[in-house]
């Protein structure tokens, strides 16, 4: 809903949707976009303008006791919903978005003007992430998760970013390969700046022909890397091979199994979660655990292991999945909660001291119960689709 608020009612987290008042006396706005900077924000509220417009669907919206006035309802499209955000956490982690996303953008603007990247002013901003991701991981990961549809291109570069560090960091890499990975999600996507905005942003599936096309930015990236300076090996890689696929159908060399780097299979990961769980032209997003119970069904797609490990990075499980216990129980996960993903409710019916079998028992999760996804092969469970579905169906 579009709403008309003073200025001084202007805070982080807001979608500005248009700007009213002399446009002589107003400094360069961004429009259509979430506040996520401090210094805009006190901008705003010491501006001339007689009234700012918010999306309240795409941003937050006011205290109930704030005095406003309703604008004109239009159509509106789901995006960044970040609620109050009066805790400072809350605010930093919006303005770390902010920052990384203009620094994309910079980056952007620099090469379509011929300028080489150069990874050294990459470095404040990724040093950044870095640390949000690792103070708050699920929340930061959840704030890039729900980008508006016309922030996605920018924004989709520091989510996979977050996504790999966080990986990374799960996978007990060495520090120094955690940076090196965090740069190649920023970068994987830089060869689609070369793409047509036609086919880029085209609200429908694309013909052959324009696949064909769509398929030759990790090629370009990869020409647009190499005139770079400081780009680390990771980044090359990641670039040129995250649309790669284990079982070699993928671009664009159709690469399979050992022939992916760890860089290359973690990077095609993050690149797809990101994507089915944002809001695109063309399509809605897609849940956590749908997106994760989708990428699970794709034989030959994705490494198995990794992607077994990336669900723990994420500490989310599909609806189906065998999970280990703290208490030392092996349950079915027979229920998503849309609210808080990293507590699914468990069914659980078997005792791992005893190995044997228990009562079933449904269990609502606290955020650490599960101490990880298994694999029913490890526990000897013969014909788990069966199990699954007995203990989905209550039996």
């Amino acid at each position: 809903m579009l709403r008309r608020i003073s200025p001084c009612h202007v805070e982080l987290g807001m979608y500005v949707h248009a700007l009213e008042g002399r446009w002589a006396d107003q400094p360069h706005w961004r429009l259509h976009c979430v506040l996520d900077d401090a210094q805009e924000v006190e901008r705003l509220r010491q501006s001339v303008l007689t009234a700012i417009v918010i999306d309240t669907d795409k941003g937050r919206s006011l205290p109930f006791n704030s005095r406003r006035a309703p604008a004109p309802a239009a159509g509106t499209t789901a995006g960044l919903r970040i609620g109050k955000a009066a805790d400072p956490a809350m605010k930093g982690l919006l303005q770390t978005v902010g920052r990384s996303r203009r620094e994309v953008m910079r980056i952007v603007e620099d090469v379509r003007l011929g300028r080489p990247i150069s990874v050294a002013r990459l470095g404040p901003v990724l040093l950044d992430l870095s640390e949000q991701v690792e103070r708050n991981a699920s929340a930061f990961l959840g704030i890039l998760r729900l980008k508006a549809r016309d922030e996605y291109t920018y924004l989709h570069s520091v989510a996979v970013s977050a996504l790999m560090m966080n990986f990374a960091r799960t996978l007990d890499r060495p520090e120094e390969e955690v940076s090196a990975l965090g740069m190649a999600g920023l970068l994987h996507d830089i060869g689609k700046i070369a793409m047509p905005p036609a086919i880029l942003n085209k609200p429908g599936k694309l013909t052959e022909e324009e696949f064909a096309v769509m398929r030759r930015h990790s090629e370009d990236g990869a020409r647009i890397l190499r005139a770079g300076t400081g780009v680390p090996d990771a980044a090359f890689d990641v670039c040129l091979h995250h649309h790669e696929r284990m079982d070699g159908a993928g671009y664009p060399f159709g690469l399979a199994g050992d022939g992916l780097s760890l860089a290359a299979r973690m990077g095609a990961i993050c690149d797809v979660y990101d994507a089915l769980t944002s809001h695109r032209p063309y399509k809605d997003a897609w849940s956590p655990q749908k997106a994760l119970a989708e990428m699970q069904a794709w034989q030959g797609h994705f490494d198995p292991l990794l992607l077994r490990a990336f669900l723990r990075s994420l500490g989310i499980f599909p609806k189906g999945s065998l999970v280990r216990l703290r208490d030392s129980l092996l349950g079915v996960v027979i229920a998503d909660n849309e609210d808080q993903p990293t507590r699914p409710t468990v069914r659980c019916f078997h005792s791992i001291p005893m190995d044997a079998p228990i009562p079933p028992e449904d269990v609502r999760l606290a955020h650490d119960n599960v101490l990880s996804l298994e694999d029913p092969a490890d526990w000897r469970i013969v014909d788990w689709p069966s199990v699954r579905d007995r203990m989905l169906a209550g039996r």
